[in-house]
């Protein structure tokens, strides 16, 4: 369980003792209170080594994280709690986490979520279990805690940041929620409810998402793709699209360009901090961000094997009298003579061309890549096997016919990619 030494994670922690349970303390020292951090640490930890609990601590450099992160210190704080919590789980094989959360957190947060801009997500509360995540006290209201640990003897420690209205979460507790308690003495009872009927209204309404992202969409490997007709046919494809994006980081400005560019010619590009989307002819597709590398690797004579960028392997066959020409795209057979070591697998460029295998003219590759409906993607992703300046094999489909294997042949280099590429 989660534990800060104040009154809600106290209370939580004597509630778990007197039901008998089986569990640890975790404490987070953020080191943005100076002594009282440190303080706050000796006090849970005085309090485990009391009721002969296991005990977990880590000091955080919060601002530091939040200044590389570009996010608030309560933000980095948050970030950085539920992962070394999660971190615990897993390594000591913990079944849950449990947090301290109250009824006031839950409509603190609420407000936090409209205040920013949310979702229909974000209305819906804070639930009670979300997947490895209990909160046990939110049933109850802060001061309904704060009296259970009078009546109990229960000691804590008072947050002095907690007074503050510096941070956005202080300045609702003590500001906002007031003035509506005013208005209805039973304000957080009835958030509480409305909370519980957003997160119905959400699930049927996430129901309804997947049902329409398996008509939109289909994944290929790492790669989702999303039919452009199809959304396009849709009145709320911004927020079709926002459900669809959620797991690949693309903020909300970014897919309202997205839908603005449906119409936009192909090879229109889209950022997120993880992922690419590309306007393909047919379909929006979406795909990890991956690093720059080399794009140029020499191949000797003397090599029979190799692994990146793709797997190869390089066969020399000297008695070509019962050799039979392979049909699988991924295994070729050129006349050893008719190329120049070292030879070259590339990435395909502007300008190229060749002699497709069984053709009597030469086309651009461009245009190769057309007709065989390529995609973006497909031809960023394409290798060109070439002896000098001449493009040898479309490595996975084409040989150039200039280089097969003839009456004439006496030696065969036979060369076979290992793996399925995806054109």
């Amino acid at each position: 369980i989660g534990v800060s030494g104040g009154v809600d994670s106290m209370v939580m922690a004597h509630l778990f003792l007197k039901a008998g349970f089986t569990f640890a303390i975790a404490h987070c020292n953020f080191g943005l209170r100076g002594e009282e951090s440190e303080n706050d640490q000796e006090f849970v930890q005085s309090f485990s080594s009391e009721h002969d609990l296991a005990f977990h601590t880590k000091k955080f450099d919060t601002e530091k994280f939040a200044s590389e992160n570009k996010l608030s210190v309560q933000m980095a704080a948050r970030r950085l709690r539920y992962r070394w919590f999660d971190q615990l789980r897993q390594r000591y094989n913990y079944d849950v986490i449990a947090m301290g959360h109250n009824k006031d957190d839950l409509v603190e947060t609420f407000f936090i979520n409209i205040a920013r801009g949310t979702g229909l997500k974000g209305i819906t509360g804070i639930k009670p279990r979300n997947h490895d995540i209990v909160r046990p006290l939110l049933f109850a209201t802060r001061e309904e805690i704060v009296k259970h640990s009078a009546d109990n003897d229960i000691a804590f420690r008072e947050d002095s940041s907690n007074q503050t209205v510096k941070y956005s979460r202080n300045k609702i507790r003590h500001h906002i929620i007031p003035e509506f308690q005013r208005l209805n003495p039973r304000f957080l009872e009835t958030v509480r409810e409305n909370t519980e009927r957003f997160q119905d209204a959400y699930t049927i309404y996430l129901r309804a998402v997947e049902e329409k992202k398996a008509e939109l969409t289909f994944e290929k490997g790492k790669e989702l793709y999303i039919d452009i007709h199809k959304l396009h046919e849709l009145k709320e494809k911004n927020t079709y699209l926002f459900e669809i994006l959620k797991p690949y980081e693309f903020t909300k400005e970014v897919i309202h360009e997205i839908v603005e560019h449906l119409e936009a010619e192909p090879g229109k590009e889209f950022l997120s901090s993880t992922h690419r989307l590309i306007r393909d002819r047919d379909y929006l597709i979406v795909a990890p961000r991956e690093k720059e590398g080399i794009t140029r690797f020499y191949i000797d004579e003397w090599i029979h094997r190799i692994d990146k960028p793709i797997p190869l392997k390089f066969n020399l066959i000297e008695d070509v009298r019962n050799y039979r020409i392979p049909r699988d795209p991924h295994k070729v057979a050129i006349d050893y003579d008719k190329v120049q070591f070292p030879l070259m697998l590339r990435k395909w460029k502007h300008g190229d061309y060749f002699k497709p295998f069984g053709f009597e003219h030469y086309k651009k590759l461009k245009d190769f890549f057309v007709d065989r409906k390529y995609s973006i993607l497909d031809k960023e992703r394409a290798w060109i096997l070439a002896s000098g300046e001449k493009i040898v094999w479309i490595v996975g489909d084409r040989l150039d016919d200039r280089f097969r294997v003839d009456d004439n042949t006496r030696q065969i280099l036979e060369i076979t990619c290992f793996i399925r590429l995806a054109y």
